[in-house]
């Protein structure tokens, strides 16, 4: 069976063949002068052992430089671009090919280090975006997730291989490339989400990618700065027309005073003008309540028990109808007096939406930890929620003397403070939850 020789046999070869001519005219000329036989077989002797050795040099460093070049494109091969190959002086083919072989090997060092950089940059901002990023396949089984996202769904940040079909039903419709803003509830928490997808491969198959944006505060701060424009606009308009109206009624009111008519006119006349005098003044009062929800100011934060000011408020409405449940010892930084008109509002609408419940029903008040925040949840056993979506509309009110700010108002202060408010029905029997969270202190 014939074997292929290696390069390095045939480069050894070809100097081998280059020598014999050489040598071939030594011996010639030696016999032609007529030199002694042992002279010439001792020269012989000698010639052919230095060709064997030069042979076997040649051959053994050919084998050493082809390795040397082997190994680098090995390691390379292998993601190691830190080794080199070294030249020798001169210029030759074969420092030509160590040269580009070592400025390959730069290269890709360079490109491996800034797409390492790259990398860390892109896992850092997903990391960190409040922005929920969610890789499923066509099965809606998990590839990636961020944070965000595992947050949102409740996903176990040691699990890629959750099959997400319930939790992302309701993007099925949605195609690549397309946005829409949807009213979803994840981990009980309703609230409204910008939903964006995009398609992209991933070893080899479509797969799809979800970015999902709480948009529910930015919504509702756009909504509560065109209530608050538009308040402002009537605030002030209205009030440039009660100030004179109030203070006409006054002023007729005390020239027929000084009359002193008793005729039936006189009396209807004042009887009027004491009805524009009073709805007036009532008007003026109204239209300050709502001033309420333009003029919040900044929270100043204190460090307080959460025991210490529920205890606080509980005595203001002087009922036995409200039990505090057994709850942790826990401190926040909050606004007190803001936070105490929070619990009041919710508490009385708790308190006023029980008048027909049982006598014995009472109100429940009890706080836990959940997920960095604190829960505090206040549990009635009234009518619950009629109109959800209406809920927190500024001016939208159910009761007869409500104004429709209480809500909205509460809302905005937990937002100040970095919280939120939610409201729901109980599913197993009558009455509402109302569910304040707020930030724990944070240990950094």
């Amino acid at each position: 069976m014939q074997t292929k020789k290696s390069s390095e046999a045939k480069l050894a070869q070809l100097a081998l063949l280059a020598s014999l001519p050489v040598f071939s005219l030594l011996i010639w000329v030696m016999i032609y002068a007529k030199i002694s036989v042992y002279l010439i077989l001792l020269t012989v002797l000698l010639a052919t052992v230095t060709i064997i050795y030069a042979y076997i040099k040649i051959q053994q460093i050919s084998a050493f430089q082809f390795r040397s070049l082997s190994n680098l494109l090995d390691a390379m091969n292998q993601g190691d671009y830190s080794l080199r190959a070294s030249s020798v002086n001169g210029d030759n083919a074969r420092n030509e090919l160590v040269n580009s072989i070592n400025n390959l090997a730069k290269r890709l060092n360079r490109q491996r280090l800034e797409s390492i950089e790259n990398q860390l940059l892109l896992r850092t901002v997903i990391d960190h975006i409040d922005v929920a990023i969610i890789a499923v396949n066509d099965n809606n089984e998990l590839i990636l997730s961020n944070p965000a996202a595992n947050k949102l769904l409740r996903i176990p940040t040691s699990s890629h291989t959750n099959n997400l079909s319930q939790q992302l039903s309701s993007f099925d419709s949605l195609v690549s490339g397309q946005s829409k803003v949807m009213k979803l509830t994840f981990a009980e928490h309703p609230a409204k989400y910008n939903v964006h997808v995009e398609a992209f491969r991933y070893a080899g198959q479509q797969q799809k990618l979800l970015f999902i944006t709480d948009v529910s505060l930015l919504l509702r701060t756009e909504e509560r700065n065109a209530w608050q424009s538009l308040v402002r606009v009537i605030s002030h308009e209205i009030n440039n027309s009660l100030a004179p109206i109030a203070s006409i009624s006054e002023t007729l009111k005390r020239a027929l005073a000084k009359q002193q008519n008793t005729n039936q006119d006189s009396s209807n006349l004042r009887e009027g003008l004491q009805v524009i005098s009073q709805r007036a003044n009532n008007l003026k009062d109204f239209v300050s309540s709502y001033k309420q929800i333009t003029t919040l100011p900044e929270p100043q934060k204190n460090v307080i028990s959460i025991a210490t000011l529920v205890e606080k408020v509980i005595p203001l409405f002087q009922t036995d109808k409200i039990w505090v449940g057994s709850s942790p010892e826990v401190s926040l930084c909050l606004d007190p007096i803001l936070i105490e008109q929070v619990l009041i509002n919710l508490i009385k609408n708790a308190l006023e939406s029980m008048q027909k419940a049982p006598a014995d029903a009472q109100v429940l008040i009890f706080w836990q930890l959940h997920h960095q925040n604190l829960k505090l949840t206040i549990d009635d056993k009234g009518v619950g929620i009629d109109n959800y979506d209406n809920l927190f509309v500024p001016f939208y009110t159910t009761k007869k003397q409500g104004s429709g700010i209480g809500l909205v108002l509460c809302q905005q202060i937990l937002e100040a403070h970095d919280g939120r408010l939610t409201l729901t029905n109980k599913a197993d029997q009558s009455g509402c939850l109302a569910c304040i969270e707020l930030p724990l202190i944070s240990n950094e």
